[in-house]
């Protein structure tokens, strides 16, 4: 797609606005809103604002998605039907259920539509600047049709193979944010309550020996090599646990994450990982789920594509 070429957007809330400012830059954006005030204001950033979704899916080769909640995307999927879909590749963006890309790919497959999901990371902010980070779920042949279009407003884009994957990869990282910060409000309320000035916890944590050296050392360089040798025992961890445990007890501070984690701890204990570094607790979701974690031995991982 070169030139002005004409790209549909469904959707004109703060993430469809902001997508559509670098989808501006190449393209001709045709888009829409249920609601009046956001067609409003979309049509002043220079969108082509349609009368409804079927003038979308008549006019558009390449549809985005960019709305609150799956059954707006499915309410979209059903109105775009109502046009001329044949030919058409739908993308979505908004953040819902692998199972509702599965309910799109199925309901737009009698009209001769395809599907793509492209999960957005990194915020409003670094969409509107054609910076952000697309999870891409899509078939061999869609992919490079997507991409045509997302790298206008992507510093970053990973092909994760079929369609949900996208969509996976990003509640996956939802997931992992949200409980972070459960945990560090955890910490944070510990602190107070024991007296350590909060600025003193956020230092902390903001060190490479805080919340950090899980991920970059642990992970990385541990678990995707499957290295446990040497390092912190299972068995001091356990032991650091259990004392943040009697703290909280102690002070009354009520814990969530923490007292699970723990758990994990003392089945590692049962399972023998006491002299390995406490990465080593890998091991137990490697067992359970008949797993490899260490894929840094493999080159089978995801790698970015569409960098600019």
């Amino acid at each position: 797609m070169d030139g002005k070429s004409r790209v549909g957007l469904i959707g004109l809330g703060n993430a469809g606005l902001a997508l559509a400012q670098p989808l501006l830059k190449r393209f001709e954006v045709m888009g829409f809103d249920l609601d009046e005030g956001r067609r409003g204001i979309a049509g002043a950033a220079g969108v082509i604002v349609a009368d409804g979704a079927g003038p979308i899916a008549d006019q558009c080769d390449v549809i985005l998605l960019s709305l609150p909640t799956p059954a707006a995307s499915r309410a979209a999927a059903q109105a775009l039907a109502q046009g001329n879909l044949r030919g058409r590749l739908l993308i979505e963006t908004s953040t819902v259920a692998p199972q509702d890309i599965e309910w799109l790919v199925t309901f737009l497959a009698p009209h001769g539509a395809e599907v793509v999901d492209a999960a957005i990371v990194g915020g409003v902010q670094k969409l509107a600047e054609g910076r952000t980070t697309f999870l891409v779920g899509a078939s061999e042949q869609n992919y490079p049709r997507a991409i045509a279009v997302l790298e206008a407003a992507a510093e970053e884009i990973f092909n994760l193979g079929g369609v949900g994957n996208g969509m996976r990869a990003k509640v996956i990282n939802n997931a992992v944010a949200h409980t972070t910060m459960v945990m560090l409000l955890e910490g944070a309320a510990l602190a107070c309550k024991a007296g350590v000035p909060l600025e003193v916890f956020y230092t902390l944590m903001q060190r490479e020996s805080g919340l950090t050296r899980p991920l970059t050392h642990r992970f990385g360089e541990r678990v995707r090599n499957g290295d446990f040798e040497g390092g912190m025992p299972t068995a001091n961890a356990r032991k650091d646990s259990f004392l943040a445990l009697e703290l909280a007890r102690d002070l009354g501070v009520p814990l969530f994450t923490m007292q699970a984690s723990h758990t994990v701890y003392e089945v590692a204990h049962h399972e023998g990982l006491d002299r390995l570094d406490y990465a080593s607790i890998s091991r137990l979701w490697e067992k359970w789920l008949d797993i490899d974690m260490a894929y840094g031995r493999r080159d089978d991982n995801a790698q970015p594509t569409g960098n600019r």
